[in-house]
């Protein structure tokens, strides 16, 4: 399932690579300025998984909503989206009373979602001149009869 969606759906596609330089970024970031490398490392990735797991779940309930009248999609769209926040809040309080890693990189990991909608644009345009240079062609837009 994962890997169907991440085949047809090029927006979710585009939003992982700035998820992940986002988490590059902020690694040596925390490297350089706070010391336990480990424990804030640990907190930071599993924030970054965790946005990356939000994305797709997010991307698979859109495919859902679509085929929903108005009132089942508003529904809908409400219980996902508690459920995500659930899980984000489970996962950080498994991460602070087990001493795993850093709640708080986490929440920064977390953040990487955010990131990575913002950065989407221009991964898009970065994906765009690859794949002219590399097959000559305009970069597939996704619309049909075009």
């Amino acid at each position: 399932m994962i890997r169907r969606m991440l085949r047809e759906n090029r927006t979710l596609r585009e939003m992982f690579p700035g998820i992940l330089l986002y988490g590059i970024v902020a690694q040596i970031i925390l490297a350089l300025v706070f010391p336990p490398l480990l424990y804030r490392a640990v907190g930071l990735w599993a924030g970054i998984v965790s946005g990356c797991a939000m994305a797709i779940h997010m991307a698979w309930c859109l495919e859902t909503i679509v085929a929903l009248d108005e009132k089942g999609a508003t529904s809908y769209v409400r219980k996902t989206t508690i459920l995500r926040y659930a899980c984000v809040c489970v996962l950080l309080l498994l991460i602070g009373f087990l001493k795993i890693g850093d709640p708080v990189s986490f929440v920064l990991g977390t953040l990487g979602l955010k990131i990575g909608a913002y950065l989407q644009p221009l991964t898009h345009k970065v994906f765009m001149k690859i794949y002219e240079k590399r097959t000559g062609h305009a970069y597939p837009d996704g619309k049909e009869g075009e």
